[in-house]
């Protein structure tokens, strides 16, 4: 009778079947994985309605795994199978329409061949308080990041996924936060330059300085040539941690930035960013934020354990108002909240000096 009445009092309560999911959760994910690398859903968006047989064939597998594989697919409804042909279920091959396959499945395998990996270690992390899952990945790096350039395939993954990341969200900063105001701006960890490059490329009148790890800027820098902006970005190497952030600012970014580190370590950050900042400057933080009640969205929960587990020391999905105080305690006092409406849990911040 407790329990009964304990399940009744549960806004959202769970059945047998959700637990069933979560219990069977990385077995789900798996067929995900093979049906993206196997190429099933490649296949099924330009030949629908192909048999077992075929599939089979055209994918060069054996009866017996295409038996497996198309079962796992059409019972998580991934595909559907019609009498005895199949074919993409409706929001998989809405990706394709949509020409955002390939983002989804650059997430896809970043989660399989990273995510997954440095999740096994994930309840020693929260027992030690220490992103143990990096002991899966070679290195002398103390962190991820600085272990990427010893790990090239790795690498490759992890930045290919990032950029793929930033081309889904980037609408979301572009529509929500006008930068003309802007004449220089200072990106902090900007990675291989996606976000840079589609702001500098909306407002042409844009000066750029890409702040990052001495190990990444050959990507950022090679991205950059690439789009023609040499002359607009520039790409300086350091420690955002122990070297001078450039003074007399209008705009320092921090995009996907403040779900890698502490609280405290945020604060240090964007105290270093309010005093290099001009008077009426800006910070604008963007990446996925949880809510304030901390109860979901279930997006950021997720991705929070691979933070917890992997990257560094004390990161999650931060809800709105961690954000916040981190500013206040930074020295800000004019802060504003922009929600953003999308699939991902995307917000933005923007704090003035």
């Amino acid at each position: 009778m407790k329990m009964i009445n304990s399940i009744e009092k549960d806004k959202t309560p769970i059945g047998i079947n959700d637990l069933n999911f979560l219990l069977f959760g990385h077995a789900a994910f798996q067929y995900l994985y093979a049906g993206c690398e196997l190429g099933v859903f490649q296949l099924l968006s330009k030949q629908p309605n192909l048999s077992k047989s075929e599939i089979g064939i055209l994918l060069k597998l054996e009866p017996y795994p295409i038996k497996c594989l198309l079962f796992g697919l059409t019972a998580l409804k991934l595909i559907i199978k019609t009498e005895d042909t199949y074919q993409n279920s409706s929001i998989i091959q809405k990706l394709f329409a949509d020409k955002i396959w390939q983002e989804f499945y650059d997430i896809v395998l970043f989660e399989a061949r990273i995510v997954y990996v440095g999740q096994v270690d994930f309840v020693e992390s929260l027992r030690q308080n220490k992103n143990i899952g990096l002991r899966q990945f070679s290195g002398k790096g103390t962190d991820f990041y600085h272990r990427l350039a010893e790990n090239p395939e790795i690498e490759k993954i992890f930045y290919t996924y990032m950029s793929s990341w930033s081309r889904l969200t980037n609408p979301l900063l572009l529509e929500k936060v006008d930068f003309s105001k802007f004449n220089k701006i200072i990106d902090v960890s900007g990675g291989d330059a996606t976000n840079t490059i589609a702001i500098a490329n909306k407002y042409p009148h844009l000066q750029i300085s890409l702040l990052e790890i001495p190990n990444s800027c050959p990507i950022a820098q090679k991205k950059i040539d690439e789009h023609g902006l040499t002359d607009r970005i520039e790409v300086h190497g350091c420690d955002i941690f122990v070297d001078g952030f450039p003074q007399k600012q209008e705009c320092f970014l921090f995009i996907h930035v403040l779900v890698i580190w502490t609280l405290e370590e945020n604060t240090l950050l964007l105290r270093r960013a309010y005093e290099a900042l001009k008077p009426g400057g800006s910070v604008i933080i963007f990446n996925s934020i949880s809510s304030d009640s901390e109860d979901g969205p279930v997006m950021s929960a997720l991705d929070s354990a691979y933070f917890v587990s992997l990257p560094a020391t004390g990161g999650m999905i931060y809800t709105w108002k961690d954000h916040e105080q981190c500013l206040r305690e930074a020295g800000f006092t004019q802060i504003e909240r922009i929600k953003c409406n999308f699939w991902t849990p995307h917000g933005i911040i923007i704090a003035t000096k």
